[in-house]
């Protein structure tokens, strides 16, 4: 019994250590005041943003609580229930921290939940009250800068100072916008854009030192530099989020611990490209790559990673197991994606067009052709079928001739510059049928067999594509009973249809 009594004795104040004394009340509502549009994502960037405090920010299950689509009121009680949780934490030794999130339409007047409001002075005032030592309150909402608004400010891109840690007192309020602005959400990222950057950087993307934890500081000058970087160009125009810090004590307050997450991915140093990145529970992270290594923490799970940069995109698949650290190998297109990816040919394409040809025969000169045929991709290369016309009046000193040929090849290209303007080559093999008519009505035929170089240079033009298409190279055929070998060369313009 002594024993037990002291297991217990011991047992009690590590229970209520649970979570370091770390609080939290999130309320996502789609729904705002009468005439107001229904919004896509508050109440899922709610959920998103709850679970990433969760497995990285040391906030257990028991000390979250949710308000999913519900009124003012139960946002109080939900207020309420906490500030009585964090008065139990008090007293058992405990510096509470209280995290508040509301993601949801706002006005002038205050938060909306579907027809109810609370004012921001109420909120000010709620959590003015709170026993919590620290209080930090982020608002995604239009109108949230009035939250943040101080008389004579203006809207601030970063925090320009350092946000205290140890032994922390205060109250820090984050907005998604600055005043008379609205906050925007994307289909594309299925969310806020705010809430999206806010959770990307509290899983690594935010954490600028490189020390495996993401502080307010840090999170807030990440958020609000891409939430300006991706409304810029969108309709409503750039969202710039705000903040009001009144703190005091050492340090900065760490949001997130990447220690904690359940899996690790290392991209690697890669100035200049963009890691995107889909998966388990829905996530999405748009993550720039940087000149150093640097750790995301992210969910076990399958997940499809696309990289962009100037020289293209490349993607590849890769599964996260529980407990991993990861490192991810630099994806590299093929050129063959690089010309895709910025305007390259369609998998299968048909074409045709006219040009000139050289047979190599004696005093044959140029001669009109045509060529058509098609292009199928295979894998990272392309295979052209061509079929071929030409004819001409030929004079050889007296002898005097008409002279045509029908015949066909197949190519093997490889792409050498992946653009617009695409440039391909590779060997050409074809076969023909050659017929040589004279005055006195006499005519002769030869099967030949040609190889070469073959050259293609295209560009788009409106659905189609323009190209040269050129062989240059030999053929072999029997003239005057012998056989031969001549130079040839075929050039074209063609006009290509893709779909």
């Amino acid at each position: 019994m002594r024993v037990i009594a002291l297991a217990l004795a011991l047992a009690i104040p590590a229970l209520a250590q649970g979570g370091g004394g770390r609080f939290a009340v999130i309320a996502g509502n789609n729904v705002g005041a009468p005439g107001r549009q229904k919004l896509w994502f508050a109440e899922s960037d709610a959920d998103r943003f709850q679970k990433a405090l969760q497995e990285l920010g040391d906030f257990p299950d028991y000390r979250i609580l949710t308000v999913r689509g519900g009124g003012a009121n139960a946002f109080r009680e939900a207020l309420a229930e906490t500030e009585k949780r964090i008065a139990g934490a008090r007293l058992a030794g405990e510096q509470p921290l209280l995290v508040v999130y509301f993601s949801g339409h706002a006005g002038a007047g205050g938060l909306e939940f579907g027809a109810e409001r609370l004012s921001y002075d109420e909120l000010k005032m709620l959590i003015g009250r709170s026993g919590a030592d620290a209080k930090i309150v982020v608002v995604d909402a239009c109108e949230a800068g009035t939250l943040t608004q101080v008389k004579g400010a203006l809207a601030a891109p970063s925090v320009t100072f350092a946000l205290p840690s140890d032994d922390v007192h205060g109250t820090a309020f984050i907005a998604s916008t600055a005043v008379g602005e609205a906050a925007q959400e994307s289909a594309a990222l299925g969310g806020s854009f705010f809430t999206h950057h806010l959770e990307v950087g509290l899983r690594g993307a935010a954490d600028a030192d490189g020390d495996g934890q993401v502080t307010l500081a840090e999170a807030f000058r990440y958020t609000a530099a891409q939430t300006l970087s991706g409304t810029s160009a969108t309709v409503v125009g750039p969202q710039h989020p705000t903040y009001d810090f009144k703190m005091s004590g050492r340090g900065d307050v760490v949001l997130a611990d990447l220690r904690r997450g359940e899996a690790h991915l290392r991209l690697p140093p890669d100035p200049g490209s963009l890691y995107i990145l889909k998966g388990p529970k829905g996530l999405l992270a748009e993550v720039h790559a940087t000149l150093a290594t640097f750790s995301l923490a992210l969910p076990a799970g399958h997940y499809a990673v696309e990289r962009r940069s100037r020289d293209g995109r490349a993607r590849g698949d890769l599964d996260l197991v529980r407990g991993q650290d990861l490192f991810l190998p630099k994806l590299a297109p093929t050129r063959y994606e690089l010309a895709r990816s910025k305007g390259g040919p369609l998998p299968t394409e048909w074409f045709a067009g006219f040009g000139v040809a050289s047979w190599g025969m004696p005093s044959f000169g140029i001669a009109p052709a045509f060529r058509g045929g098609f292009r199928r991709e295979i894998g990272q290369l392309a295979l052209r079928f061509h079929g071929d016309y030409m004819f001409k009046d030929v004079a050889d000193g007296n002898f005097h001739y008409g002279y045509s040929r029908v015949g066909g090849g197949a190519a093997l290209l490889t792409p050498i510059v992946g653009s617009k303007r695409l440039l391909e080559a590779g060997v050409d093999l074809g076969y023909g049928y050659a017929t040589q008519s004279l005055r006195d009505g006499r005519h002769f035929s030869a099967h030949d067999f040609t190889g070469g170089l073959a050259v293609v240079a295209s560009m788009p033009i409106g659905r189609m594509r323009l190209a040269f298409d050129g062989m240059f190279g030999g053929t072999a055929f029997k003239l005057d009973r012998s056989e031969a070998v001549k130079p040839v060369a075929i050039a074209s313009l063609v006009l290509l249809y893709g779909f």
